[in-house]
């Protein structure tokens, strides 16, 4: 470097002694001594410093501030429809971070960030996808935030780091010879029904609960999907168990409706759907709203119409071509509305669609009330289970059937049946 040229050092340190003299201006006398020590010492850095490191002294220090406040994780972290070889975490703080998720099976020694076109994600909501893991592993993870203070062009003031308690979580794993979940439906923001629900369960040997959707009359705000929602339901089944969700007419609903999809932040970005754990291979559906568009009380803000023809499209596509589909022993289809949502009378198209892929199982709620509907009754070829309001249903599959309870919310056995396995050439 030649000689007289100013180190970025003593240069931020400059441009700094403005907003100290106004700063040791208010100090009186005190300020004055002080200001005078720190101009007589230009080499040493007077800014806060690293989190447990002394200062500085004679060399350079990070070239941005960091002070002793810490955030508050104060809602997660959860996790969210995993995949075989990826996962999503999410949670949230009380002031605005940048986040990280550590990971690793025999420990978390391994990183996967937040970030979006180079830059790495600041706010106080915080999902971080996990890839490149392996099926049916167990792994350790620990949510980690460190809160950024003030953004700015250069040097934005940074905090303290927090991070969330060890746990566990598990890849969904085709391989596996049987899975267990647990499904409910229309909890409707009654938080007592959801804690009275998930005490039925035994979630240490389930692989993750099925949320059939209406969880909510309208969506309001963040701080309503976390308290009538999202903190009942992680209170209920822990850290470890994932939820798998699909999305309910009343989520379309309300002037935070255009944001939830951010609290339930599925890797494909949209809510529809396949996951393959054990035997079963899984297709959410998104049955969308109950009327029409142009409905007056929509003010003409939904474009279902064009929504749901883009599904179809795509469901139909991914039954020509998913191997998966095809040889899985068990297809089940999870939905909020048994009978496809608003259509424009078009339904049969949606069961045409559901008996040539092979549906072997439909689960949905919406009615509020308990109904099993048998093969052949409205031109389905699989049974429609539509789970009541203060019911929970357990589902377990093998290679051979599918068992499934329906529990009351007293614990008392309301139905029970059996799915067995059909030959591949009586799918259709």
């Amino acid at each position: 470097m030649r000689a007289g040229a100013e180190t970025r050092e003593a240069r931020a340190f400059r441009e700094r002694i403005p907003e100290m003299k106004r700063v040791f201006r208010t100090c009186g006398l005190v300020g004055a001594v002080l200001l005078s020590l720190c101009l007589a010492m230009p080499g040493q850095d007077v800014r806060p410093t690293r989190e447990g490191q002394p200062p500085n002294v004679g060399q350079a220090a990070e070239p941005y501030a960091v002070f002793d406040t810490r955030p508050v994780i104060l809602h997660g972290p959860y996790l969210v429809a995993p995949t075989e070889t990826s996962v999503t975490i999410s949670w949230e703080t009380d002031t605005p971070c940048h986040s990280k998720v550590l990971y690793g099976v025999d420990r978390p020694n391994s990183e996967a960030i937040s970030a979006r076109d180079g830059l790495l994600n600041v706010g106080t909501h915080h999902t971080v996808h996990i890839r490149g893991l392996k099926p049916g592993q167990t792994y350790q993870f620990q949510a980690v935030s460190t809160r950024v203070v003030k953004m700015k062009g250069y040097w934005p003031d940074k905090g303290l780091t927090v991070m969330s308690p060890a746990a566990k979580f598990r890849t969904f794993d085709s391989a596996r010879p049987s899975t267990t979940f647990y499904a409910v439906t229309d909890t409707h923001e009654d938080t007592a029904r959801i804690a009275a629900l998930m005490k039925l369960a035994d979630w240490t040997n389930a692989d993750f609960l099925l949320h059939l959707g209406d969880a909510f009359n309208t969506v309001e705000n963040e701080d309503q999907v976390f308290a009538r929602w999202l903190d009942p339901l992680a209170r209920g089944i822990g850290p470890s168990t994932p939820l798998v969700y699909a999305r309910g007419n009343h989520e379309t609903r309300g002037p935070f409706a255009r944001e939830f999809h951010r609290y339930v932040p599925i890797e494909e970005d949209r809510f529809y759907y396949t996951r393959d754990h054990g035997p079963v291979h899984f297709v959410v559906v998104d049955t969308g709203e109950d009327k029409p568009d142009n409905t007056n009380v929509y003010a003409g803000l939904n474009a279902f119409a064009p929504y749901r023809e883009e599904e179809l499209a795509w469901l139909e596509t991914h039954s020509r071509e998913s191997k998966r589909m095809a040889d899985a022993p068990f297809r089940i289809l999870a939905m909020h509305q048994p009978f496809w949502g608003y259509v424009n009378g078009e339904n049969d198209r949606w069961t045409d669609w559901a008996n040539r892929s092979g549906i072997d199982l439909a689960l949905a709620g919406h009615m509020h009330r308990f109904s099993f509907i048998e093969a052949g009754r409205r031109g389905n070829r699989f049974p429609i289970l539509v789970i009541g309001q203060d019911q929970l249903a357990k589902v377990e599959a093998t290679a051979s059937q599918i068992k499934v309870s329906v529990l009351a919310k007293d614990g008392s056995l309301v139905h029970s049946f059996v799915v067995e396995r059909r030959a591949a050439g009586s799918r259709q």
